[in-house]
C-alpha cells in the first residue's frame, strides 16, 4: 500500500527491500525503521508499553499473552483480544504493525483499547497506563518427579547471564 506522499526515503526503504527479496534468501530480510524498532525490542529485553505478546498478522491487533506482572494483565487482558480500537480510532483496516506504534508510548502515559473478545457480547473499553515492561528471557521450576524446566523464551543482550543462573540455579537442586 502506497502512503500518501511518496518520499526519497520510502522509495529508498522499498528499493532495499526488493533488492534483499530478489536474493530469495529465507535467512535473509531488509527491515524499516519501524520493523528494526521492534526487532530490537526484543534484543534489548526492555520496551516502554502495555506489556503483552501480540500476533500482528490477524485482522486486529491480537493478544497472544500478557507479560507477567506487566499492566496488560493487572487489566485482566486475555490471549485471543483483539485490539479494535486505540484511543477511541477504529483500527479496523489498520496494518498490525502500525497498530502496536500506537499502543506503545512512554511509561506513565495512559492508552484507551476498545477489545473485542470472544464469548462477550460487546466490545469493552480498557484504559492502561503503559510502564516500562522488561520482557522476561527464561522460566524455570522443579516439577514432579524431580525434573528440571528451563524454557527460553528468546534471545537477547542478557539471555546467556539469566540462562546461566537459572541452570546453576536447577542444578543446586539435584535433579534428576
Amino acid at each position: 500500500e502506497l502512503p500518501d506522499e511518496i518520499s526519497y526515503e520510502y522509495l529508498m526503504q522499498e528499493s532495499v527491500r526488493v533488492m534483499v527479496d530478489v536474493l530469495g534468501d529465507a535467512h535473509t530480510s531488509y527491515f524499516d525503521p519501524d520493523q528494526l524498532r521492534q526487532v530490537n525490542i526484543d534484543l534489548e529485553g526492555s520496551y516502554e508499553g502495555i506489556g503483552a505478546w501480540v500476533d500482528p498478522t490477524a485482522d486486529y491487533l491480537t493478544i497472544v499473552a500478557p507479560i507477567p506482572g506487566s499492566p496488560a494483565e493487572e487489566v485482566g487482558l486475555k490471549p485471543g483480544d483483539r485490539i479494535i480500537a486505540v484511543d477511541g480510532e477504529d483500527m479496523t483496516g489498520i496494518d498490525g504493525d502500525l497498530v502496536i506504534r500506537r499502543v506503545l508510548g512512554p511509561a506513565g502515559t495512559p492508552v484507551l483499547l476498545t477489545i473485542e473478545r470472544d464469548g462477550e457480547a460487546e466490545p469493552f473499553d480498557v484504559e492502561i497506563v503503559r510502564a516500562r515492561i522488561v520482557i522476561p528471557t527464561v522460566e524455570y521450576e522443579m516439577l514432579d518427579n524431580n525434573i528440571a524446566y528451563l524454557h527460553l523464551f528468546n534471545f537477547g543482550t542478557d539471555s546467556p547471564e539469566e540462562f546461566h543462573t537459572a541452570l546453576e540455579d536447577l542444578l543446586s537442586q539435584n535433579p534428576d
